[in-house]
């Protein structure tokens, strides 16, 4: 442990923060992961594991963005960020269309669609 002697003539001077116009409180109110509902996230997890769980937070993530319905899920992003390959997601959108949590829509040589299918309830109200 390192001790710093002290004397009555130093003095140390403790910077005082103070908030300003660009460094103000974040609002987590405007943050889409902390408005996301437990028991739509729960149904994800638990539908298609990790990979349904990360598809909703892409998916919530564009939309709240964009405004943008339909989605593709990027193999690169997927991989990179968090390592799902492309076939972890193709089985999770499976597994999530068949408990009906989302629409895929399909076409010969394009990437697949995916839409959320249940809306998200906010103040007893759907949006």
């Amino acid at each position: 442990m390192i001790k710093i002697p002290l004397s009555n003539h130093i003095k140390i001077k403790i910077p005082k923060f103070t908030r300003k116009k660009r460094n103000k409180k974040a609002n987590p109110d405007s943050w889409y992961i902390y408005k996301t509902e437990l028991l739509l996230a729960a149904m994800f997890y638990k539908t298609a594991g990790g990979v349904g769980r990360i598809v909703l937070d892409y998916l919530l993530w564009k939309r709240s963005m964009n405004g943008v319905e339909e989605i593709t899920l990027p193999n690169e992003f997927f991989y990179i960020k968090y390592g799902i390959t492309k076939q972890r997601k193709a089985d999770a959108l499976l597994k999530l269309k068949r408990a009906e949590l989302v629409i895929v829509i399909k076409e010969p040589g394009k990437a697949a669609r995916v839409k959320l299918k249940i809306r998200e309830k906010k103040n007893g109200k759907e949006n």
